[in-house]
């Protein structure tokens, strides 16, 4: 069955559909863990904040879909470095102080979503419905365009992170701050620069995610959950070891999920955590503490 062109075509573009939303979704949340030592239990929260946004600008607002797609994650983020003065910037390189304080503002976004939504699911309009044919595969065009619009995010956030000044300066505090202190980088500017890139990949995958399922103040679990075991298998703080995981974990429930069905693909995703976290702790990439 594996030979089908048609099946297997489905379950690569499935795979590296699902691994860029992954991925996305996994820098933002080890970027902040990286840098400020936050676990960010409100990441998937603001994936769900760049659904709805994405589904107001697209569905309900009429915006054209690129101009929707780009707006939605700054509509999330610019409004985000409010809570970030208000809420996170007291958690930071404090890691399980983070754990219980951001859990909390977790539950308060999802219980003011539906407040402000209530609990029914919106469907985000296809905006590309057609399929294309090559070599005897059918490749979906609304995959294929999410997979490109997940590599040009990726793209930029390579080129911030190595080839410009304060990407070098984020890195350099994600290794010690304080010595990155002592060299005159400004770690206030750093830390609201990393938290604002963070929620910006957040808020562009929920845009994706909720193209591909639907959106609703719940959807946010999901995408944590995600998070989790993407940096998990990759390595807590480590960037290549997210995007290393989140291919992982793309291709696995693409695969699974083909012949065996969801359950199973959730099955095996969590059971390859346990035994990393067992005989691994640190993960595929990351480096012990």
């Amino acid at each position: 069955m594996l030979t089908n062109p048609t099946i297997l075509g489905q379950i690569v573009v499935n795979g590296m559909s699902l691994s860029s939303i992954y991925i996305l979704v996994a820098l933002g949340f080890t970027l902040l863990f990286g840098i400020m030592r936050v676990v960010n239990f409100a990441h998937g929260e603001f994936a769900m904040l760049g659904g709805f946004a994405m589904y107001y600008l697209y569905a309900v607002f009429s915006l054209p879909w690129v101009a929707a797609i780009l707006l939605a994650p700054l509509a999330v983020a610019i409004p985000a470095l409010f809570l970030e003065w208000l809420v996170f910037r007291w958690f930071y390189q404090k890691m399980f102080q983070s754990m219980i304080g951001l859990l909390g503002l977790s539950i308060v976004m999802i219980y003011s979503a539906l407040l402000t939504w209530d609990a029914f699911e919106r469907n985000i309009p296809a905006a590309f419905d057609g399929i294309l044919r090559f070599a005897g595969v059918i490749l979906p065009i609304d995959r294929l365009v999410t997979i490109g619009v997940s590599a040009l995010a990726l793209g930029a956030f390579y080129f911030l992170m190595v080839h410009t000044r304060i990407g070098l300066a984020m890195r350099a505090a994600a290794q010690d701050v304080e010595i990155a202190g002592t060299q005159g980088i400004d770690t206030r500017k750093i830390y609201r620069v990393a938290f604002f890139v963070a929620i910006l990949l957040a808020a562009l995958a929920g845009a994706l995610y909720g193209q591909v399922y639907a959106v609703s103040p719940f959807m946010g679990e999901r995408p944590l959950f995600v998070a989790f075991i993407v940096v998990i298998l990759g390595g807590m703080g480590s960037i290549p070891g997210a995007a290393l995981g989140g291919l992982i974990l793309g291709f696995t429930e693409s695969f699974l999920g083909t012949f065996y069905g969801g359950s199973v693909a959730s099955y095996a995703s969590f059971g390859a955590v346990i035994l990393l976290l067992i005989f691994r702790p640190w993960g595929l990439l990351g480096k012990p503490e």
